[in-house]
C-alpha cells in the first residue's frame, strides 16, 4: 500500500512539471513575421500559450510532448521563445533565442506605367520596406532621382530609356523582386498627322476626325489653347473631337502620359464665322377638323452653300417632331393636332458652317367637328328641359301627397294631361271623421239615406250600389258614422308629358328661329306620408324617369333614365294656411346622338320645392291662392365623344316661381250629383344659368332654343262631378308656357272611385 502510493505521487509530481525548450529552428525570420519555427524540449502535452519574446505566436499546434510547431508574429530584434502549461512557463536561455531581421523592400504598384522614350516621367512608387533606400532603378537604369515619402511610398524620376522594364528599390536588407504590378513603358509622344475637317464655325460643335500615331491613352485634346468640348479616343491612330468656340485659326495637339504632340501644318484648324441662315415654313393645309393630317415644309436657305443637319417642329413651343435636310428642305407630318390654335415654329439647329436659325410662326386652327358640336347643342338645349319637366312632376306630385295628407286620403285615382295618380288611402265614404284646416278630427255624419250612422269600414261598397239599385232588398245595418283616422298614406304617381314641334319667334312678322324639338317623358313616382301632429306631416319620396327627345334641326336625340329620392313635409300653419318644402335628388344617364357624334354622361341634380297655399271658402265658393317655387341643380360629368372631342363638364340651374289662385264652385243636380266647375289662373316666371359655352361653328344652331327665362302664364279650366256613389269624374285643360316663347296645352281627365 505504502509502495502504490509512492508511486503514484512520482507519477503526479512527474506530470505536473513546467515546460522546458531544448532548442528552436530556425532561429531567425523577418521582421513582418510568417515564419515557422519547430520548438522542441518536453513536458509540451497541455501547453496552453507559446510566446516570441511578450508577443503570442501567431499560431501553434502541439506535436508530442517534445515538440510544438509556431508561427513566429511580427518583430523586431532578439527574443525568446516560451512554452506555458498549467504548470508553469519555460526558462529563458540562449537555446530558445529568436532573431528578427530585417526584411528586403517590395513594390506593389506604380503610378504613371507608361512614360516617353526622353525620361521625365515623375512616378509614383507604392510598396513596403521602402525607408532607408539606397537605389532606384529603371530595367538597368537608374532613376533621374529619387524622394523617400515614407517606409510605403517614393516618388522617382524616371531616365530616358525604351520597352517595358521593372522599377526596382534597393535598400541595405536587399532589392525589391521583379513583378507585373512594377512595370514601366517607355512610349512616343503622340503624333497629329491630319484633321478633317480643317475649318468650323466660330460657334464650335463641330465633329473632327483626328489621325495621328500613339494616340492610345490620350488625356486632352486641345484646339489651340482650349479644350475640345468633348473627344473619343477610337484607336492608336483615331480620335474624334468636337470643336469648342473659337477664333482664327489654331492647332490641334493631343496629350498622352508620353508628351503632346508637336504642331505642324498638318493639325491647323480654322474657326470660320459661321454663313447666316434663314428658316421658311409652310403647311399642307389648315386642319378644318380633329384627325385630318397636316405636312408641315422647312425651308432653310443660306447666303453660300446648302444647309445640312436637323430641323425641329414645335407646337406652342413644345417638340412634336424632328425632320432632317434634304436639299435645303425638311418635312413632318402629323395627324394628332388637338382642337384649337396652334403656333408652329421650325427651328434649324445649325451645322458645319450655318448658323441656327428659327421659322416665323405659323397659326394653325383645328376646328371642332360639327357633328360634335351639334352633340354639345343637343345636350345644353334638352336636359334643362329633361329637367323642369322632372321638377314640374317631383313638385306637383309632392304638393298633392301633402294636401291629401291633411285631407284624410283625398281622390283614390285621378286621370290627368300628365298622368294617372293612384291614391290607395282614399276612402271617402259618406261617415267619415271630418277634419278641419288645422287638421282637427271631429266625427260626425251620418248615413245620407237614413241619418243614421256610417256604416263600418269593411262594408262593401258594391253592396251599398245594389242596395241602391234594388230598394226592396232587405234593409243593411246603418253604416258607422266614425271612420277610423288614418296616419300613413301610400300613393303613386304617374305623369307623362310631350313635345311636338314647337319653336321659338324672332318677332312678330320675322318668323322663327331655333331647333325643332319634340319627345316625350315619363315620371313615375310613389311616396309614404306618416301624419306625426294633426298640424304636421312627413314623407319620403320614390321615383324612375325615362325620356326620349328628338332635335329635328340638328339631327339629334337624347333619351336616357334615372332613378329619384328625397323627402318632405307639410305644416298647417293657420286653418287656412299651410306650407310644405321637398328635396330630393335624382341620378340621370343621359345618351345623346347628333350626326356621327355619340356621347354618353351622368347628371346629378338636386330639387328643392316649397311654397304657400291658402283655402278659403265664400257663399260655396271655394278659393285657393298659392305662391310656390321649385328649383333645381345639375351637373353633368365631361366626356369624349365618338369623334375625339372632348365635350367639358357643366353645371346648370333651373326652376320655376308661381302664383295665382283657383276657384271651383259646386253645383247640386239630381240624384244626389254634385257639379263643380273650376277655373285657375298662375304667372309663373322661369329662370335658368348654364355655365356651358356653346360651341361655335357657322351655320350650326347652337344656342339653345329652350332658354328657360321670362314670364309665361297658365290658365287652367275644367269640371268635375261627384256622382251619388260617391265616384268622381272630370275633365280640365291647361295652357300655359315653358319658359318666356314656348307654348303647351295640357288636357286632363280625372276620376275617383271609393273603396274600403
Amino acid at each position: 500500500m505504502l509502495i502504490a502510493a509512492a508511486l503514484f505521487g512520482s507519477v503526479a509530481a512527474a506530470s505536473a512539471q513546467a515546460p522546458a525548450v531544448a532548442s528552436i529552428s530556425p532561429t531567425s525570420g523577418p521582421a513582418a513575421g510568417g515564419t515557422t519555427v519547430i520548438i522542441s524540449g518536453g513536458s509540451f502535452s497541455t501547453a496552453t500559450a507559446v510566446r516570441f519574446g511578450a508577443v503570442n505566436a501567431t499560431s501553434f499546434v502541439v506535436n508530442s510532448s517534445e515538440q510544438i510547431t509556431a508561427v513566429a508574429p511580427a518583430g523586431t530584434g532578439t527574443v525568446d521563445v516560451t512554452v506555458t502549461n498549467p504548470s508553469g512557463t519555460s526558462f529563458a536561455s540562449p537555446v530558445d533565442q529568436y532573431t528578427y531581421t530585417a526584411s528586403a523592400p517590395t513594390v506593389t504598384s506604380i503610378s504613371p506605367t507608361a512614360g516617353p522614350t526622353s525620361g521625365g516621367t515623375t512616378v509614383i512608387i507604392t510598396g513596403t520596406g521602402l525607408t532607408a533606400a539606397t537605389a532606384v532603378t529603371f530595367g538597368a537604369t537608374t532613376a533621374t532621382g529619387f524622394t523617400v515619402n515614407s517606409g510605403t511610398q517614393i516618388t522617382a524620376i524616371a531616365p530616358a530609356g525604351t520597352g517595358t522594364v521593372d522599377i526596382t528599390v534597393t535598400t541595405a536588407i536587399g532589392t525589391s523582386p521583379a513583378s507585373a504590378a512594377d512595370q514601366f513603358t517607355y512610349t512616343s509622344a503622340p503624333t497629329v498627322t491630319a484633321i478633317a475637317p480643317a475649318t468650323g464655325p466660330a460657334a464650335g460643335g463641330t465633329s473632327v476626325a483626328i489621325t495621328g500615331t500613339n494616340l492610345t491613352g490620350a488625356t486632352a485634346v486641345k484646339f489651340g489653347a482650349t479644350n475640345a468640348a468633348s473627344f473619343t479616343v477610337n484607336s492608336a491612330t483615331s480620335i474624334t473631337a468636337i470643336s469648342p468656340a473659337g477664333s482664327g485659326a489654331v492647332d490641334i495637339t493631343v496629350t498622352t502620359a508620353a508628351g503632346t504632340s508637336a504642331t505642324s501644318a498638318a493639325d491647323r484648324f480654322t474657326f470660320a464665322a459661321a454663313t447666316t441662315t434663314q428658316t421658311a415654313l409652310t403647311s399642307s393645309q389648315n386642319p378644318s377638323s380633329l384627325g385630318q393630317s397636316v405636312t408641315f415644309t422647312a425651308n432653310v436657305t443660306a447666303s453660300a452653300g446648302t444647309p445640312t443637319g436637323t430641323v425641329t417642329f414645335s407646337d406652342n413651343g413644345s417638340p412634336i417632331g424632328t425632320a432632317t435636310l434634304a436639299a435645303g428642305t425638311a418635312s413632318f407630318s402629323i395627324s394628332t393636332l388637338k382642337i384649337g390654335s396652334h403656333t408652329i415654329t421650325a427651328s434649324y439647329a445649325g451645322s458645319g458652317a450655318f448658323n441656327a436659325s428659327t421659322s416665323p410662326a405659323l397659326v394653325q386652327s383645328v376646328n371642332v367637328p360639327a357633328d360634335s358640336v351639334k352633340l354639345r347643342a343637343l345636350q345644353i338645349d334638352i336636359t334643362k328641359l329633361v329637367a323642369q319637366n322632372s321638377g314640374q312632376a317631383i313638385s306637383g306630385a309632392i304638393d298633392n301627397a301633402i294636401s291629401e295628407g291633411f285631407s284624410e286620403g283625398g281622390s283614390f285615382m285621378t286621370p290627368s294631361g300628365a298622368g294617372m295618380r293612384f291614391n290607395f288611402a282614399a276612402d271617402p265614404s259618406d261617415g267619415v271623421a271630418q277634419v278641419d284646416a288645422t287638421g282637427n278630427r271631429s266625427a260626425y255624419a251620418s248615413d245620407r239615406n237614413s241619418g243614421a250612422p256610417g256604416r263600418s269600414g269593411n262594408s262593401s261598397r258594391i253592396d251599398n250600389a245594389f242596395a241602391a239599385i234594388d230598394q226592396q232588398m232587405p234593409a243593411k245595418a246603418a253604416p258607422k258614422a266614425y271612420r277610423e283616422p288614418r296616419d300613413w298614406l301610400f300613393w303613386i304617381d304617374v305623369r307623362g308629358s310631350g313635345i311636338d314641334r314647337w319653336s321659338s319667334p324672332n318677332s312678330p312678322g320675322v318668323g322663327t328661329s331655333g331647333s325643332s324639338i319634340y319627345g316625350n317623358q315619363l315620371n313615375a313616382l310613389m311616396g309614404l306620408t306618416y301624419r306625426a301632429l294633426p298640424n304636421l306631416l312627413v314623407g319620403a319620396v320614390a321615383g324612375y324617369e325615362t325620356f326620349n327627345y328628338t332635335a329635328q334641326d340638328i339631327n339629334g336625340k337624347l333619351t336616357g333614365d334615372g332613378w329619384t329620392a328625397g323627402t318632405y313635409l307639410g305644416w298647417m300653419i293657420t286653418p287656412a294656411l299651410r306650407y310644405d318644402a321637398a328635396v330630393t335628388f335624382s341620378q340621370i344617364g343621359y345618351n345623346g346622338v347628333a350626326g356621327t357624334a355619340q356621347g354618353n354622361f351622368n347628371g346629378d341634380r338636386w330639387m328643392f320645392a316649397t311654397g304657400l297655399t291658402g283655402s278659403y271658402k265664400t257663399s260655396n265658393l271655394l278659393i285657393e291662392p298659392s305662391a310656390r317655387l321649385y328649383t333645381l341643380w345639375e351637373h353633368e360629368n365631361a366626356y369624349v365623344d365618338t369623334l375625339g372631342t372632348l365635350q367639358t363638364a357643366r353645371d346648370f340651374v333651373t326652376g320655376r316661381a308661381s302664383g295665382g289662385v283657383k276657384l271651383s264652385y259646386p253645383l247640386a243636380t239630381i240624384d244626389a250629383a254634385v257639379v263643380s266647375p273650376y277655373l285657375g289662373v298662375y304667372g309663373d316666371y322661369y329662370f335658368s344659368r348654364d355655365d356651358a359655352a356653346a360651341l361655335a361653328v357657322s351655320g350650326i344652331p347652337v344656342n339653345p332654343m329652350l332658354v328657360l327665362e321670362g314670364w309665361s302664364a297658365r290658365v287652367t279650366g275644367g269640371l268635375n262631378a261627384r256622382l251619388a256613389g260617391g265616384m268622381m269624374l272630370g275633365v280640365g285643360a291647361e295652357y300655359g308656357g315653358l319658359g318666356g316663347t314656348a307654348r303647351i296645352w295640357t288636357f286632363s281627365a280625372r276620376a275617383r272611385v271609393p273603396f274600403n
